[in-house]
């Protein structure tokens, strides 16, 4: 971790920034150590974006095409054309873009396990001070050289304020307005181009690499990049009262609806016919008792599930992508843990709940849920592997093994693996990259 970064130097930045309520620029305070880690960090990011095909959240502009259009043609060139392996986000920009072009990447803690680890460990003491945000942190690339921001003059949803870490090379500038201010220039224009005539009135920051700039939610602003840079900005999802409650309320549509698309005939008697009743409550993936409960722990178990899932992933809003959909990782191929030495990563440690009634242990792994079939030695082992020291698998498993067979210990370890709750000591391919290495040698 980046020595730059710790408990005194983010006590020093909120009271610059006055609690997070004011803008400003720390100049040189992002080695260039760090910088190159995180450029590269982007380079690994795109590329497991692109193999795994997700386009949520990815946004191409080109100036020349008109402004804050969107440009989703080239979008699929991109990914036909990833970076190659240990190519410099710059050298890759150059080969690629041959115009004026704005790159925005939404959640990229989801792709680049740097970004998930290390950037949330620089972090770590600044949040130890003022608390994990409600609905978390999460992590947006800008890459470009477009000029104006091609969302025009705007201001970010409220309550998420912006930490941006500036990789340069090239320098970049923000204008800012305040709510107030900007109100009584234009009505509160939002995603407004007509810039010029509004410069006179905005405060100015200027920033290059190495500069760690932060601005608050509340602030309207714009930014120009003429020369390509790289910025790494750093969310907090500070929410209002009914986005968390739709954020929690999520949770129940993600995980307890079955996505049941059968017909439902039309309905004879239709106010006393309660078969549409019943057929509305056969998509629900809940317990009986959770329904036939009150309300309130209704609800108290959602915020559970959503606080315990967000948790479990250092605050981080996107859980990472699997090792079955990065690289094709089979859960059930589990024997090759036996011999290896295994390990959880620090911020993230696994939480778990035990329901003896229903003989089940459930396990929440970066921002996943696990189920299995309950046994007490599965506490000992996550409590083992949250201390994020070095273990053996067949000593970890070699109480577990006394009443339940290997292979359940294994499978049980390995969908952990899957989730990226732990990792194999000393190995830097995964097991499907050594697999592919093993045959092209044969």
């Amino acid at each position: 971790m980046d020595t730059n970064f710790n408990k005194e130097f983010w006590e020093s930045f909120i009271s610059t920034n006055k609690n997070f309520t004011q803008t400003c620029v720390i100049k040189n305070v992002i080695s260039e150590e760090l910088i190159k880690k995180l450029k590269d960090a982007v380079v690994d990011g795109l590329i497991n974006r692109f193999k795994t095909k997700d386009l949520d959240g990815f946004r191409l502009y080109f100036p020349s095409q008109g402004k804050g259009k969107e440009n989703a043609d080239f979008i699929e060139e991109l990914y036909k054309n990833p970076p190659f392996e240990n190519e410099e986000i710059i050298d890759y920009c150059n080969r690629i873009f041959k115009e004026k072009f704005g790159l925005i990447v939404n959640f990229m803690e989801r792709h680049s396990d740097f970004v998930g680890k290390e950037l949330r460990l620089i972090a770590e003491p600044l949040l130890e001070i003022i608390g994990i945000p409600a609905t978390g942190v999460d992590v947006t690339v800008f890459i470009g050289n477009y000029g104006w921001t091609p969302l025009g003059i705007h201001q970010d949803h409220k309550g998420e304020n912006v930490l941006h870490f500036h990789l340069g090379p090239g320098e970049k500038t923000m204008y800012i307005w305040d709510q107030e201010k900007y109100k009584d220039l234009t009505g509160t224009k939002h995603n407004n181009f007509d810039i010029d005539p509004l410069l006179e009135h905005a405060e100015k920051y200027d920033f290059g690499a190495g500069d760690l700039f932060y601005m608050p939610w509340n602030k309207f602003h714009i930014g120009k990049s003429d020369d390509l840079s790289v910025g790494v900005t750093f969310w907090f999802n500070n929410p209002s009262k009914v986005k968390f409650f739709d954020k929690v309320l999520n949770t129940f549509y993600t995980n307890y609806i079955d996505i049941n698309k059968d017909v439902i005939d039309p309905q004879h008697n239709y106010l006393e016919n309660n078969k549409t009743f019943e057929e509305f409550l056969s998509i629900l993936k809940l317990d009986e008792d959770l329904l036939k409960g009150s309300t309130e722990s209704f609800f108290k178990y959602l915020y559970d599930e959503y606080k315990n899932s967000l948790l479990s992933n250092a605050g981080w809003q996107a859980p990472p992508q699997t090792r079955e959909k990065e690289d094709q990782y089979n859960v059930d191929g589990y024997e090759f843990l036996l011999e290896k030495e295994i390990r959880s990563n620090e911020p993230f440690k696994m939480i778990y709940s035990i329901d003896e009634n229903k003989d089940t242990f459930y396990l929440f792994v970066r921002g996943s849920k696990i189920e299995m079939r309950y046994h007490p030695e599965l506490k000992n082992i996550i409590d083992h592997l949250n201390t994020h020291k070095n273990w053996k698998v067949s000593e970890l498993l070699k109480t577990l093994e006394i009443d339940w067979p290997i292979e359940a210990g294994l499978y049980f370890l390995s969908m952990i693996y899957d989730k990226k709750g732990i990792e194999i000591v000393g190995e830097t391919k995964t097991v499907k990259q050594t697999e592919d290495i093993l045959l092209e040698e044969r």
